[in-house]
């Protein structure tokens, strides 16, 4: 008895499913539905939107499955699938409550125009059918759940690969996964957006690896366009993060545990404070850019304890420097990636090199040996400096030493100079103090025409390339300081007569 009375309950369920299902079928039946739903979206967004098919689903969960959809004039988003699953009961009464939308396969071209406020000139589907559309109105009440399944963001002729799961509070949508793929770069963010008065999303984002390169251009990417841009009343979206990688690549440079606070308002990107590890040294600074056709950036840079030996190696100049480099500076540029804007930066700042080696600075005690003989029991001139200071600018290409000081064991040299950074071709004025020790190692007349204090001074020019640095005397400055300096010496003899 109990068996058939539960097999009757069973058939009385399925009776009813059915029963159900045929008139969810029915009542979605025909193009009413899609044009309905054609007609909302378009709006609502503000562009039009063509659906190529709408129909019901019941299993597993019930609700409408959306084919084929594209919104703008030149199909700006490509959606391939939506799938929109709600109660049944709800379903049957023209509402989707306690919704989950997933978008999978689609394809978004970025920027495109956003909605102005208000919405009263959007346009809206095509068709004859509008008065049939209204009279099929669906209602969303409320949506539990919105996921993106291989969803590609387009722009500025990179792409972005996107998967997310979202639940909708109100006006606040709580981000609980987000995985971005783009070239080198694969992130996973959670957080929450607010979509109303404005877009306001505040996110944690990880990466075991960035191409902060690929970072802006996302940034550009969710900029709109300026023909686009909503109403000065409209305040622009604004999305700020705290972005950390293990590693990553800015402008072409290796860096490693990259870390800062991301924030992205309209058109303008803000990355401050902004640290990593780099050439075996850290960095700290800041950067503001404007994105648009170019990045504009101002830099702020401290940088501290760099390998300088792997800095002249990335610079195309291996083998020609070492020591340990910290430094600060401002800087400016523009550029149409990180790479460009690195390349037209300008600016100004400070240098500091301890305990380095630069190649060939045995030339120093070179001059010394060709105006007089050292003494044969002396060490041997080296390439090494224990510091170098510098102030420094830089534009159009041309880095230039303002002031330049550096001291070592053979010589001091002060002076000033420029490096063209594409050719890297020096041309320097310097004045070299040669050591008490070499000094005493000169011919007399040098010492006699060269000699200030205990050490003889030598101007001398700077010139050939990083790699093949070319430093001579400069014969007719040294002459005119001889001069100078054996008038002075005849002179003080002179008075010092008089005095007797």
């Amino acid at each position: 008895m109990l068996k058939r009375l539960l097999v009757a309950v069973l058939l009385l369920v399925a009776v009813a499913a059915l029963a159900a299902t045929a008139l969810a079928y029915w009542l979605f039946a025909g193009d009413g539905v899609r044009q309905a739903l054609e007609q909302q979206a378009s709006t609502w967004l503000g562009q039009p939107v063509q659906i190529a098919s709408a129909r019901v689903a019941i299993l597993p969960r019930p609700g409408l499955r959306l084919s084929d959809v594209k919104v703008g004039g030149a199909a700006s988003l490509s959606l391939s699938a939506i799938d929109i699953a709600t109660d049944l009961g709800a379903l049957l009464r023209r509402r989707i409550e306690n919704a989950r939308i997933e978008i999978s396969s689609s394809r978004l071209e970025l920027p495109i125009a956003l909605p102005t406020s208000g919405g009263g000139g959007a346009p809206t589907a095509s068709g004859d059918a509008t008065s049939d559309a209204s009279a099929s109105v669906i209602e969303v009440a409320s949506i539990s759940e919105i996921a993106l399944r291989d969803v590609t963001l387009a722009s500025h002729g990179r792409e972005i690969t996107v998967s997310a799961s979202a639940g909708l509070d109100g006006n606040r949508l709580i981000v609980r996964r987000f995985t971005a793929t783009s070239g080198l770069t694969t992130l996973d963010a959670l957080g929450e957006v607010d979509l109303a008065p404005r877009v306001d999303a505040r996110l944690k984002v990880a990466a075991n690896r960035l191409d902060v390169d690929e970072l802006l251009a996302l940034a550009a990417a969710f900029s709109p366009a300026a023909a686009a841009r909503p109403a000065a009343s409209t305040p622009p979206p604004r999305v700020a993060a705290r972005v950390s990688a293990e590693s990553a690549t800015a402008g072409g440079v290796e860096i490693r545990q990259f870390a800062t606070d991301f924030e992205l308002n309209g058109d303008a990107v803000a990355l401050s404070p902004l640290t990593f590890q780099l050439f075996g040294g850290r960095y700290q600074g800041s950067m503001n850019a404007t994105m648009g056709r170019t990045l504009s950036a101002s830099i702020r840079s401290r940088i501290m304890d760099l390998d300088v030996a792997q800095l002249a190696a990335f610079g195309g100049a291996e083998g020609t420097m070492t020591g340990r480099l910290t430094g600060a500076g401002t800087f400016k540029g523009s550029g149409a990636d990180m790479a460009g804007l690195l390349a037209s930066v300008e600016g100004s700042g400070t240098a500091e090199i301890v305990k380095g080696t630069i190649a060939r600075l045995g030339l120093v005690r070179a001059v010394v040996v060709f105006f007089g003989k050292p003494d044969p029991g002396a060490p041997a001139a080296s390439d090494a400096f224990d510091r170098m200071d510098i102030s420094f600018s830089m534009a159009n290409g041309v880095a230039r030493a303002d002031a330049f000081a550096m001291r070592s064991q053979d010589a001091d040299v002060v002076g000033s100079g420029r490096l063209e950074t594409s050719s890297k071709s020096l041309d320097g004025q310097l004045d070299l103090s040669l050591s008490e020790q070499l000094s005493a190692q000169a011919g007399t007349d040098l010492r006699r025409y060269t000699r200030e204090g205990n050490r003889i001074v030598l101007p001398a020019r700077l010139a050939g390339t990083l790699e093949q640095p070319a430093l001579r005397i400069d014969a007719a400055a040294a002459v005119t300081r001889g001069l100078r300096n054996e008038l002075d010496r005849r002179l003080g003899g002179l008075l010092d007569r008089f005095k007797q």
